[in-house]
């Protein structure tokens, strides 16, 4: 839209849009957003205006629309200047509650089946100018990304990786190599065992946003892994069982990690929802789980509610089953996606690690 004019009221800057549509914005609200390079550092884009620790006099000089630089520039009674762009007023001329991402429900998938653009590529394509844009989108529409023929070793891998974003540290490390013979593992994921669909770090108050695997060295028989969008079986959930639905997004279930020098334990609900009930992240592990105790009729509910969910993960029918084979990378979105492992025998190498959920969304912003 493009403003067609702007007048001068006592509780703020009265904005007609070219629609008709009339907005007004309070002059404090104007002041603290001013884009001026007095009041917005032009290179880091942090606020440098205070306008909280003196009162300051909001009389108005002169209003003015500048259409060369696309501003609204307002001139003060104590002569100083605030500027806000047109198109930050305008992104704003609805007001509502900054509210958290939501994940792309537009391209759930119950099977595999209902995938409609398989999210594969090749490490050449992924590689290529436009690779990690595409790479990004296959995650946010399905959930998880495929590149076939990598470089088998871990340092192509981790070169993949930080094409994204740094690695993320975490109780395992950073990038990391590991196997399935450890002596002592840390984790089931270490061993040979069949593993329940899941999220990672549901006993970390900020779970990792992406996981990367790739399957290295591989002499074994089995391991084949699974991946299970969360997200459809939440609006599945919300659909047929909404008192379930209800239950599984408010009760905060603790999930806990624990070692001979570590206790970790973090709590949330299993659907994360923003104020406009829209799921922001799926935290599901059975592994983890941590005991706790409701009055009896709400942990009955909840287990009716848990049961559901456990069941639909678990149904064959709903997971995409794919054997990892060494040249494929895997990365998929931990806060939509939970990944299962059938147990295995023989002996398997792989490589991988974490992307912060912020990283991945700053990335989709830039696309």
């Amino acid at each position: 839209m493009s403003i067609k004019s702007i007048k001068s009221q006592n509780d703020g800057l009265n904005v007609t849009w070219n629609d008709g549509s009339c907005e007004i914005y309070p002059w404090l609200w104007i002041r603290d957003h001013s884009e001026s390079e007095k009041d917005l550092h032009p290179d880091s884009k942090q606020r440098q205006i205070d306008v909280f620790s003196e009162i300051l006099d909001d009389s108005v000089i002169e209003t003015v629309v500048d259409q060369n630089s696309q501003k609204v520039v307002v001139r003060w009674a104590d002569l100083t200047e605030s500027s806000v762009s047109i198109s930050l007023l305008e992104s704003m001329a609805i007001t509502s509650n900054p509210n958290a991402q939501a994940l792309n429900n537009e391209a759930c998938w119950d099977s595999a089946s209902e995938i409609k653009i398989f999210p594969e590529m090749t490490y050449g394509d992924f590689m290529s100018i436009n690779g990690l844009e595409i790479w990004l989108e296959h995650i946010q529409n399905n959930g998880f990304v495929l590149v076939s023929e990598s470089p088998t070793t871990s340092e192509a891998t981790k070169d993949l990786m930080e094409k994204m974003a740094y690695v993320r540290n975490s109780i395992f490390g950073g990038f990391s190599v590991w196997d399935n013979k450890l002596d002592n593992p840390d984790d089931t994921a270490f061993t040979s065992l069949a593993i329940e669909p899941h999220t990672d770090g549901t006993y970390v108050h900020d779970a990792p946003g992406l996981q990367t695997l790739h399957c290295l060295k591989k002499d074994s028989v089995g391991g084949e892994n699974q991946l299970v969008d969360g997200l459809a079986i939440a609006e599945k959930m919300r659909a047929e069982y909404p008192e379930y639905f209800k239950i599984l997004s408010s009760i905060n279930i603790p999930g806990r990690y624990i070692k001979t020098d570590t206790y970790l334990e973090a709590r949330r609900p299993l659907f994360r929802l923003n104020d406009q009930g829209e799921v922001i992240q799926v935290s599901f592990n059975n592994h983890d789980r941590a005991p706790f105790r409701l009055d009896n009729e709400s942990m009955s509910q909840f287990y009716d509610a848990y049961r559901i969910f456990h069941n639909l993960v678990n149904d064959k029918r709903r997971q995409f089953e794919i054997m990892l084979e060494p040249g494929m990378v895997l990365t998929f979105d931990n806060w939509r996606v939970l990944h299962a492992r059938s147990s295995l025998t023989g002996y398997r190498q792989l490589c991988g690690g974490y992307h912060n959920r912020e990283d991945f969304e700053s990335r989709l912003r830039l696309i």
